[in-house]
């Protein structure tokens, strides 16, 4: 809920996909197509009355699936504007203004007007807030919205040093506010940090591509996805709260997004202490192609390095922990986890690994909202702070 986190939407979002407005208007446009056809209906001239009103029925039908697609993307948050949809650009966002954390660099802005205040307030619920942000990464060169959760401990004068940070990737398409709209992330995190199954702990939510998916990783000769969300983002977070640095990370993610988590943790095991992956995948390529076009530019050697997969069966890797789950009726993601512990019992049997599916579900938000409590328990086993006895799920044996 964006008025109660106290987030103020970007003038940019109040006409997205995803918004009250935009279906409106495909209604009216819907009706009026309707009304258009039914008053012309008998009065076409009999020469072209056929493909005429052939012509109108297919019109109708469109309009019906246009209305029935923009219901649909409301429900899964799939695409929230039209670069999304078209696979251009970014998503447009007003300029940063001057609610900025302290830092030197400007590298975290945060565009919630009087986040302290409201943070306080939310504080005194018992509440944390989710805020508007811009990461810009100084190595990476890559600079895009997203959100950033502080918990209410961080407004009751616990040291913001003595936080851990949870980075939260998304799927593809997507973007950080499916982890708000679809997964109610703030309620969860308040929920499980309240019951202490997990410390209290900041939240990342960037913006994890820009036009095409990226599968969070450094293209050959173009962008720099992973230094930007496993390198800038860390640092820039660090510099504006003067959190610890060292093991203090975890990382999760959904679909594409836990892909991005396992990649990132086995990549940077000197920062990601754990990461959890719902409903993910572990062989490169699957979201981008291998082509080319693709990331990797066709490069078996790149897709090898980006593949968790084949990094448990050839760098026997130790950390960082992992947590995989999945629906009982996503074969292709169980499939992929099943992969992954087989590897890890032959390859790298020092690696922490759990594997866990949720019955009769598929690939889906649903799913994901159902696994997410339980899989940010076991980050929290990770992170600094005792806990009580976490949520569980059915193992995979």
């Amino acid at each position: 809920d964006w008025a109660r986190s106290g987030v103020r939407i970007p003038t940019g979002w109040r006409m997205s996909l995803l918004g009250g407005p935009f279906l409106a208007l495909v209604g009216v446009i819907s009706l009026a197509g309707l009304a258009g056809v039914w008053a012309v209906w008998l009065r076409w001239p009999p020469k072209v009355a056929a493909p005429a009103r052939a012509g109108s029925l297919l019109f109708v039908m469109l309009l019906g699936a246009v209305l029935s697609a923009t219901l649909v993307n409301r429900q899964f948050g799939f695409y929230a504007s039209w670069s999304d949809l078209l696979a251009t650009s970014a998503r447009s966002y007003e300029p940063p203004r001057s609610f900025s954390a302290e830092s030197p660099d400007k590298v975290l802005q945060i565009l919630t007007p009087a986040w302290q205040q409201r943070g306080a307030e939310s504080a005194r619920l018992g509440r944390g807030i989710l805020l508007e942000v811009v990461f810009a990464g100084p190595v990476s060169r890559i600079s895009r919205p997203g959100l950033l959760y502080l918990p209410a401990d961080y407004f009751k004068g616990l040291a913001a040093s003595s936080l851990p940070v949870v980075e939260m990737f998304h799927g593809t398409p997507g973007g950080p506010t499916n982890y708000d709209t679809q997964l109610q992330v703030r309620d969860v995190l308040d929920i499980e940090i309240a019951a202490r199954r997990m410390p209290a702990v900041m939240a990342a939510f960037p913006t994890t591509y820009q036009g095409r998916p990226s599968e969070c990783v450094d293209a050959l000769g173009g962008e720099l996805n992973e230094t930007y969300l496993a390198v800038d983002i860390p640092a820039a977070i660090d510099s504006a709260f003067h959190l610890t640095r060292g093991r203090t990370y975890a990382a999760l993610g959904y679909s594409e997004g836990g892909f991005c988590a396992v990649n990132l943790g086995l990549h940077h095991p000197d920062r990601y202490s754990a990461a959890a992956s719902l409903s993910g995948y572990f062989t490169a390529g699957i979201d981008t192609g291998k082509g080319a076009s693709s990331p990797y530019r066709g490069k078996r050697a790149a897709l090898d390095e980006n593949s968790p997969l084949w990094w448990l069966q050839h760098r026997s890797p130790t950390g960082p922990a992992l947590y995989l789950t999945a629906g009982g009726q996503d074969s292709f993601a169980l499939a992929q986890n099943v992969a992954m512990l087989e590897a890890a019992r032959t390859k790298a049997r020092r690696l922490p690994l759990l594997v866990t599916q949720l019955p009769d579900s598929g690939h889906n938000f649903g799913t994901w909202s159902a696994s997410l409590p339980a899989a940010l328990d076991f980050l929290g086993r990770h992170l600094p702070m005792p806990l009580a006895p976490a949520r569980e799920l059915p193992t995979v044996r």
